[in-house]
């Protein structure tokens, strides 16, 4: 018998670098989460990679006063927290 194997559900949170954001992003990352951390400076979010395996964590630019990224960060997410 084939066991299917289900694909992690995604989770995109808003304000992940933030001092609370790194803690959900840490607790997500260990239920088994992938998670999508929406943040204005992805290039400044590298402290958020070592908190789950290697591609569970992936740092996108959004701004919350400017629709299309917010709309780009939520597409196909299963789950969105808000910290901001």
């Amino acid at each position: 018998m084939t066991e299917i194997l289900e694909t992690p559900k995604l989770v995109t949170v808003f304000g992940a670098s933030g001092f609370v954001g790194r803690h959900v992003v840490r607790a997500l990352a260990r239920r088994g989460y992938r998670v999508r951390a929406a943040v204005r400076r992805p290039d400044l979010a590298g402290h958020l990679q070592p908190l789950g395996n290697v591609g569970q964590i992936q740092a996108v630019q959004a701004n919350l006063r400017v629709r299309w990224s917010v709309d780009r960060a939520v597409e196909g997410a299963d789950h969105v927290i808000n910290l901001v």
